[in-house]
C-alpha cells in the first residue's frame, strides 16, 4: 500500500527465552547450535507491495475467491453500490453513507493494477461518486450537525452517526482510488472530507461541554457515538500522509486523545473499536508518541487475557466476552491489528495471533461464495466454545473487509530489513506458498516458499517448506525464520542445499541463519506435537498417567500446528466430552472425531463444531 509508511526504526530486540534444539546441516555435516545474546540492532523494515506478492496454495485461493465475490450479485451494479450516497433505491443500510461504496472502492482499488481494475464497474463507481459530495465535505443526507445526536438507536433509523461511520470508510476508499489510479477527483473529494473532520467533526463531537450527550449515546451499538466517530481518525492520518498538511495530523491527535475516555472494554461494537486502534498505531507511526502504541498494546493484553478473544483467535461482533455472534469485519480488523503491532514492535506473539486467526476463525467465517459475514457462536459466561451455523453473508460490510485482511496479510509473508552498515535481513514469517520481491537498499532480492504437506511422524507432525533466496550474485543476506508458538520447545531443523550461512543464532523468537549467499536453498521443518490449552491461551501440562488410570481436563482446547482442533460433527449447544488416549511414551493420540477448519469442505465449515472440550485422558 503506497500510502502506508513502509519503513520503521525498531528498538533493539531482546533475546527470546525460548531455545529450541536446532540442527543445521550442509550436505552431510552438522554444526552445533550455540545461541547468542546479541541483537539485530536498529533496522528499517521493507515491505513488498501486496499486488507484487504471489500467494498460492489454499490460502491464496481463498483470497482470490474473496476478490471474485466483488463482481457478483448484488454488488456488481453501480446503482446498488452508490445507493448509500445517491439514494437511488432502498437497500440495506442506505443511511450508512459510504459504508458499502467506500469499502467497495477501497479494496477493489487496492487490489487492482493501475491499468487493470479488479472489477468491471470500479472506474464508473469512482467517477460517479464524487458528484454526490455535500458543500461541507460529507456524503449523505443533509444534516444539522449542531442539533443533539439522534439516539433512536436503531441502525436503520438514525441519521448523524451512520453518516459519520460510512464517511469514515469512504474517505479511505477515495484515497485508495487516488493511490492506485491517480484519480485527481477522488483525491480532491478525500481531502475535502478530511477538511470536514477538521472544520466540523472534531469541534462538534470532541467538545468537553457536551460530555453528557456523548455518554448517553456511547453505550449503543452500530449507530453509537463511540462506534461511528473515531474510526475517522484513520482517514485523517491518510490525509496527512498524502498532503503533508499538519492540520490533519493535529486533528487526528485531538480526536484520539478525546476518545481515550470512551476507550474501554466491553464496548458495543468490536469492529469500530479495533478500527480506532488501528488508527492509533498509524498515529504512533507518524508522531513517534509512544502513548498511542501503548494504548493499543495494553488493550491487546486486556482483550487476550480477559476472554474477548476466543480460542480460535476470533472476536465477537460486540466486544464482549460472551456475545453469541461473530462478524467478518471484526475478524479482519483483529488480524490486521496484530500485523500492525508486529510491524512496530517485532514481538513474535502478534504474528502468532494473526496466524491463529487466519487458519481458524477467518476460514470459519468465509462463505463458499468467497464473501464474509456472521455466524452464531455457542457461548457461556467464559465466552465462545463452539461454532454454530452461519446466518448472514454481509455484502454490506464483511465481504469487503475480509479480502482487505487477506490483502494486507500478503505483505507480511516475508519482510525485508536493512540495518546498520547495510546489513540485510529477510524475515520469513509464515511457512506458506509465496513469492515475495524485496528492494533492500537498492538491491533486488526475492524469497520463494513452497510448503510441503504436513507429515505424520509417530506422535508428532512435521510442517515446513522449501525456501529459496535470490539476489545479486555473491551478496549475502540473513534469513530470520519465525518460530511459531506451536513449534516452540520442539526440534527445528534447517537443511541447506546450496551455499549456506556462516552461523546460527536464536533471537526474538527467530532462528537466524546469518550471511546466506544469494541463491541459497533451505528446507525448514517445524515439529509440532498436540498442545493442550485452557480457554485463555495458557498451556495445560499433560498429567502423568499410570496404565488403566484416567484424568479429566475440563474446558480444554487442543491444537496441532497452526490449527485449533474441532469436532467433525456437533450441535454447538454445549461443551462436549472428548476421550483422548495417551500412548506408552506419554504422547497424546488424537481421536478421529477431530479435524480442523483448514481441512474441511465449504459445506462442513457451515456446520456446528465444538472447539472447547471436557477432555478425559486414559492410558
Amino acid at each position: 500500500m503506497q500510502l502506508t509508511r513502509r519503513t520503521f526504526l525498531l528498538a533493539t530486540a531482546l533475546l527470546s527465552a525460548v531455545r529450541p534444539d536446532l540442527l543445521f546441516a550442509d550436505g552431510a555435516s552438522s554444526v552445533p547450535f550455540v545461541p547468542k545474546t546479541g541483537a539485530f540492532g536498529d533496522e528499517k523494515l521493507v515491505f513488498a507491495a501486496s499486488n507484487d506478492v504471489g500467494w498460492g496454495g489454499f490460502l491464496g485461493a481463498r483470497y482470490q475467491k474473496s476478490l471474485d465475490r466483488l463482481s457478483q450479485e448484488p454488488i456488481d451494479k453501480v446503482d446498488f453500490v452508490l445507493a448509500d450516497v445517491n439514494f437511488n433505491q432502498e437497500r440495506r443500510f442506505t443511511n450508512y453513507s459510504g459504508d458499502i461504496s467506500g469499502r467497495y472502492i477501497e479494496i477493489a482499488s487496492l487490489a487492482s493494477r493501475p491499468d487493470r481494475p479488479v472489477t468491471p464497474i470500479l472506474t464508473d463507481v469512482i467517477d460517479e461518486i464524487v458528484q454526490y459530495q455535500k458543500p461541507d465535505g460529507h456524503f449523505g443526507r443533509d444534516v444539522d450537525w449542531d442539533k443533539p445526536i439522534d439516539i433512536a438507536g436503531a441502525t436503520d433509523k438514525s441519521l448523524e452517526m451512520p453518516i459519520l461511520w460510512g464517511n469514515g470508510r469512504l474517505i479511505l476508499g477515495l484515497f485508495a482510488a487516488y493511490e492506485r489510479f491517480g484519480n485527481k477527483k477522488a483525491l480532491d473529494a478525500a481531502v475535502k472530507m478530511a477538511d470536514f473532520y477538521v472544520n466540523i467533526v472534531v469541534k462538534r463531537f470532541c467538545d468537553p461541554a457536551r460530555m453528557d450527550e456523548y455518554k448517553q449515546q456511547a453505550a449503543g451499538y452500530a449507530a453509537a457515538y463511540v462506534t461511528c466517530v473515531y474510526h475517522g481518525i484513520e482517514g485523517l492520518v491518510r490525509a496527512y500522509r498524502v498532503t503533508g498538511e499538519a492540520k490533519y495530523l493535529e486533528t487526528a491527535k485531538v480526536m484520539a486523545d478525546f476518545h481515550e475516555q470512551f476507550d474501554t472494554l466491553p464496548v458495543g461494537h468490536s469492529h469500530g473499536s479495533i478500527s480506532a486502534h488501528e488508527a492509533l498505531i498509524m498515529l504512533y507511526e507518524e508522531t513517534g508518541d509512544k502513548k498511542y502504541l501503548d494504548r493499543v498494546a495494553n488493550r491487546w493484553t486486556e482483550a487476550v487475557s480477559g476472554g474477548y478473544v476466543n480460542p480460535c483467535g476470533g472476536v465477537s461482533e460486540k466486544y464482549e466476552v460472551s456475545y453469541p455472534s461473530d462478524e467478518g469485519c471484526s475478524e479482519a480488523d483483529w488480524m490486521r491489528l496484530n500485523l500492525m503491532l508486529w510491524r512496530n514492535t517485532k514481538e513474535a506473539k502478534y504474528l502468532d495471533y494473526a496466524e491463529r486467526m487466519l487458519y481458524n476463525a477467518y476460514q470459519a467465517n468465509q462463505w463458499a461464495t468467497g464473501g464474509f459475514g456472521h455466524r452464531h457462536l455457542g457461548v457461556d459466561e467464559k465466552g465462545p466454545f463452539s461454532w454454530k451455523p452461519r446466518y448472514a453473508e454481509s455484502y454490506w460490510c464483511c465481504s469487503y473487509h475480509g479480502p482487505l485482511g487477506y490483502y494486507e496479510f500478503k505483505e507480511f509473508l516475508a519482510v525485508g530489513a536493512v540495518g546498520a552498515g547495510g546489513k540485510k535481513t529477510i524475515y520469513y514469517n509464515f511457512p506458506l506458498e509465496f513469492d515475495v520481491p524485496l528492494d533492500l537498499d537498492g538491491q533486488k532480492w526475492s524469497v520463494s516458499s513452497r510448503p510441503f504437506e504436513p507429515k505424520k511422524e509417530g506422535a508428532q507432525t512435521v510442517f515446513g517448506a522449501k525456501v529459496k533466496i535470490a539476489g545479486p550474485e555473491g551478496e549475502k543476506v540473513s534469513l530470520a525464520i519465525r518460530i511459531p508458538d506451536w513449534a516452540k520447545g520442539a526440534p527445528l531443523v534447517a537443511t541447506v542445499t546450496t551455499p549456506g550461512p556462516r552461523s546460527i543464532e536464536i533471537a526474538n523468537g527467530r532462528c537466524v541463519l546469518t550471511d546466506a549467499v544469494a541463491g541459497a536453498s533451505f528446507e525448514i521443518r517445524f515439529v509440532a506435537k498436540p498442545i493442550l490449552e485452557d480457554r485463555r491461551f495458557n498451556r495445560v501440562a499433560l498429567p502423568t498417567l499410570e496404565s488403566g488410570k484416567t484424568a479429566t481436563l475440563p474446558e480444554t482446547v487442543l491444537r496441532l500446528g497452526p490449527n485449533v482442533l474441532v469436532s467433525k460433527k456437533n450441535d454447538g449447544s454445549a461443551i462436549e466430552p472428548l476421550a483422548v488416549k495417551v500412548d506408552a511414551d506419554g504422547a497424546l493420540v488424537l481421536p478421529e472425531t477431530l479435524t480442523s477448519v483448514y481441512e474441511m469442505t465449504d459445506a462442513e465449515r457451515d456446520g456446528a463444531h465444538a472447539f472447547v472440550f471436557n477432555v478425559e485422558l486414559s492410558k
